[in-house]
């Protein structure tokens, strides 16, 4: 996929916007069960593979929205320690990787 991502400057943005939402989410240290490093790593091989990538975005959403939840069941400490990791991983998707998806087409 380098190879044909980098003859497609947008596609290659993808895989780059990929590369740091999958390296954020590996030190996502507030996800002990490592649901969001899975789901985004599941996201990037489905793009390189060039399967299916909208039920591995979804996945991505949801387990960054059940981190969201869970998190706000423990301290406040706790949680306002760990939001700023979770805010900046909804970031990338949310304005990032989203926008440039639906500008080749996707629906999410």
């Amino acid at each position: 996929m380098q190879a044909a991502a980098s003859s497609f400057p947008v596609l290659s943005q993808i895989d780059s916007t990929l590369q740091r939402l999958e390296q954020f989410a590996r030190e996502l240290r507030a996800d002990p069960d490592r649901h969001v490093h899975r789901s985004a790593t599941e996201l990037r091989n489905a793009f390189t593979a060039r399967r299916a990538i909208e039920p591995a975005v979804t996945r991505v959403q949801h387990s960054l929205d059940m981190l969201r939840r869970s998190n706000r069941e423990g301290t406040r400490r706790e949680f306002q320690r760990r939001t700023p990791d979770i805010d900046h991983l909804e970031m990338i998707v949310d304005h990032d990787l989203l926008p440039r998806l639906r500008g080749i087409g996707f629906d999410l």
